[in-house]
């Protein structure tokens, strides 16, 4: 019997961990994966690019070689993040002959760039665009993917829609990158060392993890190295300085295939702690791939952590937005 196709349609990046393990997630219910992706610039070119190609495997007979001997008619498909923009185009090629379209939605743009980084504020015409972007893309999709039950509900309330049209689907991690090792040496000798990976922006809490560094500045074995960069970076060095902390490092970003090995030279992850009503919602990528890697993640209690993992097994919470409860954690954890 043939697999019914599955399109995945729009600019992801193909190599991110959630782009794969959608691709895995829909190869274990009976898909054929068929990529549809564009590398344009620009609204128009992009669209442009998608319905060409989109055009070209609609059918059974243009499908590619690999995929003609077990691969049925194309059945579903799937707008992949950040595909908010792409969702008109999706749903008029999905119109006839119907398919159903997939939207991850993943995160809201409008709570992302608005409420949680507060870019702009919600006074700005921009501000209810973005809103306007997130209602049209979920409401044009058969089915909404999110990534938790926390977020989900979020979804449902903000955005008026029906339970049984989003779908929770959690990150996870890479297995073939994030896994269990032996102890590496990517970080100082002799340090019991505590390791954030992730952006700089206001959902991380960056600024308690520099006051639990702060709080523990008397404890010379302990050593904390902050990996990353973006939107709050400028701020938080500042704030390291002022605060005159010599135990903790500023790496800049690095390929995902050297972030195992920092973890694996840790003794501890560092999750989110920030105070938004985001931050209360989601779990993120770091703390599945630390635990993917055997490594203890300390982060902040939220609605969402509990779903996927258990306080003093996997992870070891703290209260959200409190520097000392961090380090607290820490010593606890040394």
């Amino acid at each position: 019997m043939k697999k019914p196709v599955l399109l995945t349609f729009g600019f992801p990046n193909p190599k991110s961990p959630r782009y794969r393990n959608l691709v895995a997630l829909y190869e274990s219910e009976g898909y054929e994966i068929v990529e549809c992706l564009t590398t344009k610039k620009g609204f128009i070119k992009k669209n442009i690019d998608l319905y060409k190609q989109y055009k070209h495997v609609s059918t059974i007979h243009y499908l590619p070689a690999i995929a003609l001997a077990s691969a049925g008619p194309l059945s579903t498909l799937l707008v992949n993040f950040p595909g908010y923009y792409l969702m008109p185009l999706a749903w008029i090629l999905t119109r006839h002959p119907r398919k159903q379209l997939i939207f991850d939605a993943f995160i809201s743009i409008s709570d992302t760039l608005v409420s949680d980084r507060k870019l702009i504020s919600w006074l700005n015409p921009l501000a209810w665009f973005y809103y306007a972007a997130d209602v049209i893309s979920t409401h044009l999709a058969d089915e909404v993917l999110i990534d938790t039950q926390a977020h989900k509900k979020f979804f449902l309330k903000r955005f008026f829609l029906r339970s049984k049209n989003v779908r929770v689907v959690y990150v996870g991690t890479l297995d073939d990158l994030f896994h269990p090792g032996p102890k590496e040496d990517r970080l100082p000798a002799g340090k019991f060392n505590a390791l954030f990976i992730g952006s700089y922006i206001p959902l991380q809490g960056i600024e308690y993890i520099l006051g639990a560094a702060k709080i523990l500045h008397d404890q010379p074995d302990i050593h904390f190295t902050l990996i990353g960069n973006g939107q709050t970076y400028d701020e938080m060095t500042i704030l390291a300085e002022k605060l005159e902390l010599i135990n903790v490092t500023f790496l800049d970003c690095m390929p995902l295939e050297e972030l195992p090995h920092y973890l694996r030279s840790s003794d501890v992850a560092l999750g989110i702690f920030g105070t938004s009503d985001k931050a209360n919602r989601v779990i993120p990528h770091k703390v599945y791939d630390a635990i993917g890697c055997g490594v203890p993640v300390i982060t902040a209690q939220n609605l969402a952590i509990g779903e996927k993992f258990t306080n003093g097994k996997e992870v070891f919470l703290c209260e959200t937005g409190n520097a000392q409860s961090l380090a607290d954690a820490i010593l606890n954890m040394q």
